[in-house]
């Protein structure tokens, strides 16, 4: 018999299909909230390796909370509690996405907290980002479990819906069980995609250049990502933020060490703060004339920023205990490269 239902928001996604991997290890019913891949069955409710599939969007309202009644419904039949993960949201740095990132991060939440309201979760674990805490001015320090929504003041769309969809969550406190799991830059294969897999497709193929920019971020697994949401859902405190990063780097070090990992001499040369900024300026002119998805001005500013943060709550409350990134990332770029061979 089941011990619980989950349902997942975004499980199709990067982060979501491994957090929806790692509960359909445990005991439980899985389902998943969101579009619908070629393959699964189509309807209002389908099943496809065991996971109960509720075809929607975060920009539909109805659909949300349809999803969330059916696995209510569910749970109740097997007598146990739902509990949800939302994992769902857009990831853009490009300002024409700006009002797709409210009314999908911000207001998408918003019809998620409903919906929970509405047919009784038990709890719901809120994922969040680190990017909505902001950045630090200093190199040396970093920002704990602890710091205020500082990316609420960062010039980028998606820290400032991140950071106000967290508020949000966190405001329900009272009237909802919510717990928050943060993660860091999440590395790790992934059938879905993601902006650090493209990141290092590059670094496989050598085509980063020789300039490094001189920031610094945190980064994690994806699977002890995927560990680390579970864990907060079962074992986190009430209205807590639970961080997930593994360790932080300054972006220098971290692409040489990657390049070095597949035989490339990666960047010889950090850019200073100021001659980062200068180029910065200089590629929005560029932008105008050629528009880029994901190597946007907006991206390219955050990497000058230093985006450090330090996971000491998950890992004394939680018992979570992530793999070194080293290791994760050697087998990232095994994988990467793998496929890159078999491509004809």
């Amino acid at each position: 018999m089941s011990e619980r239902v989950v349902l997942v928001t975004g499980g199709t996604g990067f982060v979501g299909s491994a957090v929806v991997h790692r509960l359909r290890q445990g005991k439980g019913e899985v389902h998943l909230f969101g579009r619908m891949p070629d393959t699964a069955a189509r309807g209002p409710v389908s099943v496809e390796h065991g996971i109960r599939w509720h075809p929607g969007d975060l920009e539909d309202a109805v659909s949300v909370r349809r999803a969330l009644e059916q696995a209510s419904d569910s749970a109740r039949g097997l007598g146990v509690p739902l509990d949800v993960i939302h994992c769902a949201a857009r990831i853009s740095y490009r300002k024409q996405d700006a009002d797709l990132l409210q009314r999908t991060n911000l207001e998408g939440t918003r019809s998620v907290l409903a919906a929970c309201r509405a047919t009784g979760v038990r709890r719901l674990c809120h994922v969040s980002s680190v990017v909505a805490l902001g950045r630090v001015d200093d190199p040396t320090s970093s920002l704990d479990d602890d710091a205020p929504l500082g990316g609420a003041r960062l010039e980028s769309a998606y820290a400032r819906t991140k950071a106000a969809a967290e508020d949000l969550v966190l405001a329900a406190r009272d009237e909802l069980d919510v717990v928050v799991a943060s993660p860091a830059v999440v590395f790790g294969p992934g059938e879905r995609g993601s902006n650090s897999l493209h990141f290092l497709g590059r670094v496989v193929r050598g085509t980063l250049g020789p300039l490094s920019p001189p920031g610094s971020l945190s980064v994690v697994g994806l699977a002890d990502t995927a560990d680390g949401i579970v864990l907060a859902l079962d074992r986190g405190v009430r209205a807590r933020r639970y961080l997930l990063c593994e360790s932080t780097w300054k972006l220098h070090s971290l692409l040489k060490l990657a390049s070095n990992l597949v035989g490339r001499a990666g960047p010889r040369m950090c850019l200073p703060q100021t001659a980062w900024r200068a180029f910065v300026a200089t590629y929005r002119w560029v932008d105008r004339l050629f528009p880029m998805t994901r190597a946007t001005p907006e991206a390219l500013e955050l990497l000058g920023f230093h985006f450090r943060f330090q996971a000491r709550r998950a890992r004394e409350e939680l018992g979570w205990s992530p793999r070194p990134f080293a290791q994760v990332l050697a087998e990232t770029l095994a994988w990467i490269r793998g496929r890159e061979t078999e491509k004809p």
